[in-house]
């Protein structure tokens, strides 16, 4: 089954390690749009789906933000399937403290951050730092807001196949439905790559 997977926020596909994913033929690694003023999920999610011609026949996911905004393009494209890599079901499950530091969204230099994390990184060579200094800075900032903006899975009714992080502080582990890696902090991604990509492999073979 054909799969769209989109990253988390302020990362990019190589938040899905080719030596861990390569072997699923079906799955497509998205980038995200460049950006263009978007201010929600939902309209973020409508440029995904035109970018990639996303129809009803496929499944959908991503990692934290890029599972909310896969739960968006479900609603409008009608994918029945839908799979959260760390992810959320709604702004309610992303750590409160983060909320409250998405209200200085607009004050914090993210351009002067993301320097700051390039230097660092000419020392370390991580590839999650790489990822953070590539990232659109006003994507960045208008999507910290855009989240606890957002409605969640309201009215969403299709399948939603989880994958979490126990130890996971920036979304909270949901405590009744997925599967939970007990080692596993938010990038499992990244960290768990094979657990991920076999949850992926699992989840849309059951899909006709």
């Amino acid at each position: 089954m054909k799969t769209l997977l989109l990253p988390g926020l302020g990362a990019d596909a190589a938040m899905y390690p080719s030596r861990d994913y390569s072997h699923l033929d079906q799955l497509v690694i998205a980038e995200w749009p460049a950006y263009k003023g978007e201010k929600s999920l939902t309209a973020v999610a409508r440029r995904v789906i035109d970018e990639h011609a996303v129809g009803p026949e496929m499944v959908v996911g991503g990692a934290s933000l890029g599972g909310m905004v896969a739960l968006e393009i479900a609603k409008i494209a009608g994918n029945r399937t839908v799979l959260l890599i760390g992810s959320a079901t709604s702004p309610s499950e992303v750590n409160p403290v983060l909320q409250k530091v998405s209200h200085l969204a607009d004050y914090t230099p993210i351009r002067m951050v993301q320097a700051l994390a390039g230097k660092i990184n000419d020392h370390h060579g991580s590839e999650l730092l790489a990822m953070f200094e590539r990232a659109d800075s006003h994507f960045v900032t208008a999507m910290c807001r855009a989240i606890f903006n957002w409605e969640g899975r309201a009215d969403y009714r299709g399948a939603v196949c989880r994958i979490h992080g126990r130890k996971d502080k920036v979304i909270l582990p949901p405590k009744d439905d997925g599967k939970l890696i007990a080692d596993g902090g938010h990038l499992i991604s990244m960290t768990h790559g094979p657990i991920v990509a076999a949850f992926v492999e699992r989840c849309t073979a059951n899909v006709a």
